[in-house]
């Protein structure tokens, strides 16, 4: 049977301009890095000028590291991939990397864990799609654990007024926890809310990370649900511990403003390719992030915890898609009637359109689920049976579009040529 192009729709809120959104939402954070770790040292005459070029070259070097890197392996070990480069985006683990980092990491290790991160945390797994790990937070795993006594989260001018190096450090130094010995040294918690305090170079603004989560929400780039639950169970549980040692509100909400949790949770939690697709797998997803990242703060060294607490649940994420099972058996049921002598008339398929419409409204656009649906269901038995081997007719087409308009946007995949090959973005 010849493979010709069917009456697909391209979606705008492609990967493309998906990736597009991701980048606009993290220029703030960039630009306040800049501000804080250059222009505010320059100012207060602890540093000169070319530390403000220095962090600017530092955000461009993980880029342009990354990007070079995926480049020459995949010109290495991937020719028979013509158009895998094109949509990799592997600019984008170097530019996280460099927003995770503290501020005065050397320049040669953001290339090292840049490097790194690509090689071992993507193109092992066979490169855009298929890893399991979020790379930018394999490389700055690798980079902490070989190197981090050579790192300073203070810049120069808090190297001056700050004697703790976060303030999650001071969890560790103190029998008794209070206001006075674990904020008071960085400020207030609007400080801490705005991203005037120690940390990493990009992660410090809660402010910041919030409107870049509801750009991203509003454009429907991201999963709201992760982030939410995420950080809401940090809150409840430290909120519950915090009540049970006396202590005020103050106590949760410094939690949740500390160690990059809002950073984590908004820009690295939600990967779309190591975090679930489900509704229900989403909403375990987050819980469970919140619940391990107290688990770590409060049992082990590793205080902030928000890195580990991902990279953990990205092993788990297959696990978790398992627990949501009740799609699956709807979508099997539904692909079995479609199979079982399925007449395509213009009052089935409209039947057929309302059942996929219920089951994408259950899951809340589940992207991954419903690409399996219309691929089987749709393009796979319609475009192929009714398309390709018999002549068109109007109706089809016209049922076969509003199924597309309803349910969802599609884009054809650059590289891919055949029927069905189709992603919902």
């Amino acid at each position: 049977m010849e493979n010709v192009k069917g009456p697909f729709l391209r979606d705008k809120n492609n990967t493309k301009k998906i990736m597009l959104n991701l980048v606009l939402a993290l220029l703030p954070i960039c630009i306040f890095a800049i501000y804080k770790n250059g222009i505010i040292p320059y100012i207060k005459g602890k540093d000169d000028i070319l530390e403000v070029f220095r962090i600017l070259i530092f955000l461009i070097v993980g880029p342009v590291t990354t990007y070079v890197t995926e480049y020459v392996y995949y010109k290495l070990f991937m020719k028979d991939k013509k158009d895998y480069f094109i949509n990799s985006y592997s600019y984008i683990p170097g530019l996280f990397l460099s927003l995770l980092l503290p501020v005065n990491t050397p320049i040669i290790y953001l290339i090292i864990g840049s490097i790194l991160s690509i090689i071992i945390g993507k193109m092992l797994f066979g490169g855009f799609g298929e890893n399991i790990f979020n790379p930018a937070l394999i490389g700055y795993l690798l980079i902490m654990t070989m190197y981090s006594s050579n790192f300073s989260y203070l810049n120069k001018y808090e190297i001056d007024t700050i004697s703790s190096a976060t303030p999650l450090t001071n969890l560790n130094l103190v029998d008794m926890v209070s206001y006075d010995t674990v904020v008071k040294p960085f400020g207030s918690l609007f400080d801490f809310f705005i991203g005037f305090i120690p940390g990493s170079i990009g992660e410090v603004s809660a402010l910041l990370c919030l409107l870049g989560f509801i750009y991203l929400v509003i454009k429907k780039s991201i999963k709201w649900r992760i982030p939410v639950l995420y950080i809401s169970t940090v809150f409840i549980i430290t909120g519950i511990i915090g009540l049970n040692n006396n202590l005020g509100i103050w106590y949760p909400l410094f939690q949740i403003l500390s160690g990059g949790l809002f950073f984590g949770a908004i820009f690295m939690a939600t990967d779309p390719v190591t975090s679930p697709t489900t509704r229900n797998g989403q909403i375990i997803f987050g819980i469970s992030l919140g619940i391990l990242t107290v688990i770590l703060r409060y049992l082990t060294s590793a205080s902030e915890g928000v890195s580990i607490a991902i990279l953990t649940m990205n092993m788990f994420v297959f696990i978790v898609e398992k627990l949501s099972v009740k799609f699956k058996n709807k979508y099997k049921t539904l692909l079995k009637k479609i199979n079982d002598n399925y007449t395509y008339n213009e009052n089935n398929l409209i039947s057929l359109k309302n059942e996929l419409k219920e089951l994408k409204q259950e899951y809340n656009n589940n992207l991954s689920q419903i690409e399996f649906v219309f691929n089987e269901v749709i393009f796979a038995k319609v475009l192929r049976e009714e398309y390709c081997s018999k002549p068109y007719t109007n109706n089809i087409d016209k049922n076969i579009y509003n199924i597309i308009n309803e349910l969802g946007h599609f884009y054809f995949l650059p590289n891919k040529g055949n029927l069905g090959d189709i992603v919902i973005a």
